[in-house]
């Protein structure tokens, strides 16, 4: 009996890409965003300051979503709802997409 591998498409190459990609691209728009709001409070301790900055650098993704949602940043509430809720969004529709592309 013969097994064969079926040959991964362009699609799925393309959406593998994204899917590895993608949480990377966040990252790195996500937490200098973050960063750089934090910078700006004045109102912060510098015991908070520093825990939040520990956070957004340590846990890559949610720990910037988590400053940009509940750390009192200076940005209004409807940027912050589509900036992290977009971006989780489109990062779950890739990772569903790849796992189809591959069944």
């Amino acid at each position: 009996m013969e097994t064969t591998l079926a040959v991964p498409g362009a699609w799925t190459y393309f959406i593998g890409s994204y899917a590895y990609y993608l949480p990377f691209v966040l990252t790195s728009i996500w937490s200098p965003i973050a960063l750089f709001d934090l910078s700006q409070k004045k109102d912060l301790t510098d015991s908070k300051t520093y825990i939040w900055a520990f956070v957004i650098l340590l846990i890559p993704i949610f720990g910037a979503a988590a400053y940009l949602l509940f750390g009192n940043s200076g940005f209004e509430k409807k940027f912050k709802q589509i900036a992290v809720g977009g971006g989780f969004g489109v990062l779950i529709l890739v990772w569903i997409l790849s796992l189809v592309s591959q069944i």
